[in-house]
């Protein structure tokens, strides 16, 4: 299997995320996650959530043609929805707040794996340093994001020119803009 993480990713993690764990049990843990693995398993996810996307639930959404993906953490169940919005200036988009919100990632096995724990409780159990934990997705969604957009399951979304590809780590925190396709 080809590598999907770049080596930014690690330094990342190694210069970012580590330092600001708090709890030296969490800083072994994330120095131990098998980070390509679950690249694999949050590529696959996504290939299969844009698989299943019903082209009529957009347009009963009003949206004909897709102008931002939100990718969104969860912070209450710890998955990872997506939704769409028409609008394809990144700024007004999400004036009128995310439509669909549908689960595209469900991290239950990341947290029992690691952490002893189901998703839906991570935070309670692995306190301030969830945050930081998010932080390491974020970087992880940056370097599969220009895999996923080249999947047919993709490919096939009608989207307008341009489209937009945000990451936010709570439902009301400011989207970051990870991807344009001009």
């Amino acid at each position: 299997m080809d590598k999907l993480l770049s080596q930014n990713f690690y330094t990342n993690i190694k210069t970012i995320v580590i330092p600001r764990i708090e709890d030296e049990t969490n800083k072994l843990i994330i120095k131990n996650i098998d980070w390509e693995n679950e690249a694999n398993n949050y590529l696959l996810s996504l290939i299969i959530f844009f698989d299943k996307i019903n082209l009529q639930d957009l347009k009963e959404n009003n949206i004909d043609k897709i102008g931002v993906i939100d990718i969104c953490w969860n912070e209450y169940g710890s998955d990872i929805e997506v939704d769409f919005m028409s609008d394809n200036d990144f700024e007004k988009a999400f004036y009128n707040g995310c439509i669909m919100n549908n689960s595209a990632i469900d991290n239950d096995k990341f947290f029992k794996t690691y952490f002893n724990v189901d998703g839906e409780n991570a935070w309670e159990r692995i306190g301030d340093d969830y945050q930081t934990i998010i932080l390491a997705f974020y970087y992880l969604i940056n370097d599969i994001i220009n895999i996923v957009i080249q999947q047919n399951e993709f490919k096939i979304l009608p989207k307008k020119t341009p489209y937009h590809i945000g990451f936010a780590s709570f439902h009301d925190a400011e989207r970051t803009n990870i991807f344009t396709k001009k």
